[in-house]
């Protein structure tokens, strides 16, 4: 029995790594020479010991399954710091300035892709790299392939996330790119067979360019959960659930003025779909309702006795939008609120405070 045991933990354990990025501990001529033999590429990972992005990267990111089944079909892939060993000589070949930098290459050193800084989408990431690397995924080509009247999920995927990346290029968003990625998948959408909407290829639209459960595109998901792919049901799942619980995190945050209506739509579809599994919702229901009702004396002592048992999530969103929810709220209210807040100060990291901080400020008039 415990040689079962045993047996059944190791391949587990394999299995996990086989479901992330697999950086190979070998120095960089090895890495062209396995490049070589192995017909691949060589991805790089230049990063530093005190690089707070480069450690969510290789904590966060490479492990998630997709982007390690993407990157080791592809690429030879090794890590470089870029201050120790052969790293700094190999950072000034490379023109490494900041880090996260991220370095595609044929085994004859041809430079292929550079990347510049982490995210937390691992989609995005994968999207990037993929469009950086192939010749037939240039800006230029793109638009020549989509003019031309190409309509295929590998298109469209990257075109549309070329666009996306777009939007925040500068230090002034561009929202019309994203309105033109967003129209680009909706008109491929809608040019689609039901069997086609629900393929693995087609995952990108639900996965990525929904962004409420309201949506057109989401209803859709929401409604024919059941009959997508197999190999995507989970996907699909997790992408409903992510849906729903940005719109209760939007009513609890007081992002925009409370509707009783779409409050209560929200709220059965938690419910019709089973998401409230270990009462997540119900706290931050309670909150949400006693908010709508007006009686912010009453929110505040809701406030005052039932924080803690918010879940963590929904504890720091609702934390970081003190000003916001009680900005209408008479002055007494609003010195129970900042209050409340000095005295959770205590309990939070030094990250949390500098930011509660200011909404500490804008209660208590110093934040103009």
């Amino acid at each position: 029995m415990k040689k079962i045991i045993l047996f059944l933990s190791v391949s587990l354990f394999a299995l996990s790594l086989m479901a992330q990025t697999n950086f190979r501990d070998i120095t960089y001529k090895e890495a062209l020479a396995a490049a070589k033999t192995e017909k691949k590429l060589v991805f790089i990972d230049f990063y530093t010991s005190w690089c707070g992005p480069c450690k969510m990267m290789t904590n966060n990111v490479f492990p998630m399954k997709n982007v390690g089944d993407y990157l080791n079909a592809k690429f030879v892939c090794v890590k470089i710091d870029a201050e120790k060993g052969e790293g700094p000589e190999l950072a000034k070949r490379y023109q490494v300035k900041a880090y996260p930098t991220f370095i595609a290459i044929t085994p004859d050193e041809k430079i292929l892709m550079t990347k510049v800084g982490g995210t937390m989408d691992g989609n995005a990431f994968i999207g990037s790299i993929d469009r950086l690397i192939d010749p037939d995924k240039t800006p230029e080509r793109m638009q020549q392939r989509y003019e031309s009247g190409e309509r295929t999920a590998d298109l469209i995927s990257a075109y549309a996330g070329m666009k996306m990346e777009e939007v925040y290029k500068n230090r002034q968003p561009d929202m019309t790119k994203k309105d033109e990625a967003f129209k680009m998948v909706q008109d491929y959408f809608d040019g689609l067979k039901d069997q086609e909407r629900l393929a693995e290829e087609n995952l990108f639209i639900y996965t990525t360019y929904t962004e409420s459960p309201a949506d057109a595109i989401a209803q859709y998901m929401i409604t024919n959960r059941d009959k997508f792919a197999p190999a995507v049901q989970d996907k699909i799942m997790n992408r409903i659930g992510e849906l729903y619980k940005m719109e209760v995190l939007n009513f609890l945050t007081a992002r925009a003025p409370f509707n009783q209506q779409k409050y209560n739509v929200v709220k059965k579809g938690v419910m019709d779909l089973g998401l409230n599994k270990d009462d997540y919702y119900t706290t931050a229901f309670r909150f949400i309702e006693s908010y709508g009702a007006g009686d912010m004396d009453a929110f505040m002592t809701l406030c005052e006795k039932e924080y803690d048992q918010l879940n963590d999530d929904y504890k720091s969103s609702l934390m970081y939008s003190f000003a916001n929810v009680f900005a209408n709220a008479n002055e007494t209210v609003k010195k129970r609120a900042a209050k409340f807040i000095r005295h959770s100060f205590l309990d939070m990291d030094a990250t949390m405070i500098m930011f509660v901080a200011q909404q500490l400020m804008q209660l208590e008039g110093k934040g103009h």
